[in-house]
């Protein structure tokens, strides 16, 4: 549980807004989602945080699916008694559900309450389940899980107008849908990776640091991973190129590497290891939403190899202007290659990169905008939050 601190209580003495996070999550230094909304919730409000002690088990996806089913009856249930008695206990109003999974739990137990329920979706299930060629069944339950907890929120937070349309789409009142982009704390960011230690960078180190980083939990990344150890660092070797491929994050599978590949595990300072790093590669080929690593790379400064996919997140970006795009695994290896013989071009990619993080993916633009949607009565929802088509 998070508790606040005694500068916290002071400031806390005269509101009478207190929130319930599901679930209590780490709020370290990362830009995942989840733990920058609990920093900035933390910041205006008494948060307190129920947490899902069985997540890991219950939505890893190389356990069986049998005990795993029953288990999640059981964890839904002892998260809405242990949220009952915690929101009553500390006048909850307010309860914030990160994932479909925990606005099960949220939604339950604000309707017990009366009191209101904001659901931050992490991007369209539908969509989701859809990019990772899901069976025809998985696909319409979780539209279906979706489309009976939207009408039941108060509020349902997105990643991009496209997830906001496909919400719109499965039939869920628009006005109820509200874009905030995953984006990063720049300042906080500079404070742990200054900006002259990117001017300088590490593009003169021999052998060149690349860098892929991520929760390897997630079949996605596991794919990302299986393409850079079976591909990218075979094809690098054959082609002369010294290097070391850095595999940063959780549940790095147990699996022969290349020798050019080197595994991490989780690193406490991310951005240490970004910045760090020659290159950042972002071969993720599905999935949905936007990729935080990829707004931690080019807030950072570290030039990146991506592909299409990941970049279609941010339409902002553009191939050669921000970061090398690859639409194949052909230009993947050609970029990569390229990227490392042409310091001075990724140099500059990166600054633009930056500049663009800068403009529209800075957490600090948006706060003001999760304020509003999560307590109304403190301030009208600005337009430009609404739902997107």
């Amino acid at each position: 549980m998070i508790h606040p601190t005694a500068s916290q209580v002071a400031r806390f003495a005269d509101r009478d807004t207190a929130i319930l996070f599901i679930p209590d999550t780490e709020v370290g230094q990362t830009s995942e989602r989840a733990p920058t909304i609990l920093r900035t919730l933390r910041e205006q409000h008494d948060v307190i945080g129920l947490r899902g002690p069985w997540d890991r088990i219950l939505y890893d996806p190389r356990r069986s699916k049998a005990p795993r089913a029953v288990l999640y009856v059981v964890d839904k249930g002892l998260l809405v008694w242990r949220g009952l008695r915690l929101a009553r206990r500390h006048r909850v109003r307010v309860i914030v559900c990160e994932t479909v999974h925990h606005a099960v739990a949220g939604v339950v137990i604000a309707r017990l309450l009366g009191i209101r329920c904001v659901w931050d979706s992490h991007g369209n299930g539908k969509l989701f389940y859809e990019s990772l060629e899901k069976s025809r069944t998985s696909v319409r339950m979780i539209a279906w899980l979706e489309r009976f907890l939207g009408r039941r929120v108060d509020a349902l937070i997105t990643v991009s107008s496209r997830d906001a349309a496909a919400y719109a789409q499965m039939g869920l009142e628009p006005s109820k849908v509200h874009v905030i982009p995953v984006s990063v704390h720049v300042r906080e960011i500079d404070s742990i990776a200054p900006p002259e230690d990117r001017e300088t960078g590490v593009h003169s180190r021999r052998p060149a640091v690349l860098l892929l980083f991520g929760s390897f939990g997630y079949a996605p990344n596991r794919e990302a991973l299986e393409f850079v150890n079976a591909v990218l660092a075979p094809a690098l070797a054959r082609a002369g190129i010294r290097c070391e491929i850095r595999v940063a994050g959780r549940d790095i599978p147990a699996i022969p590497f290349d020798p050019l590949v080197r595994p991490l595990g989780f690193v406490p300072d991310i951005y240490a290891s970004i910045r760090a790093a020659t290159l950042c590669i972002v071969p993720v080929k599905r999935g949905v939403g936007v990729l935080t690593k990829v707004l931690d790379a080019m807030a950072v400064g570290t030039p990146i190899v991506m592909s299409d996919f990941a970049a279609r997140g941010i339409p902002e970006i553009r191939h050669g202007v921000h970061a090398f795009v690859a639409t194949t695994d052909e230009e993947f290896l050609r970029y990569v290659t390229q990227a490392l013989g042409d310091p001075d071009k990724c140099l500059a990619m990166a600054r633009r990169a930056r500049e663009l993080v800068e403009r529209k993916f800075d957490w600090e633009t948006h706060a003001d905008r999760l304020e509003a949607i999560i307590d109304p009565s403190t301030r009208q929802i600005p337009a430009e939050v609404a739902h997107e088509s």
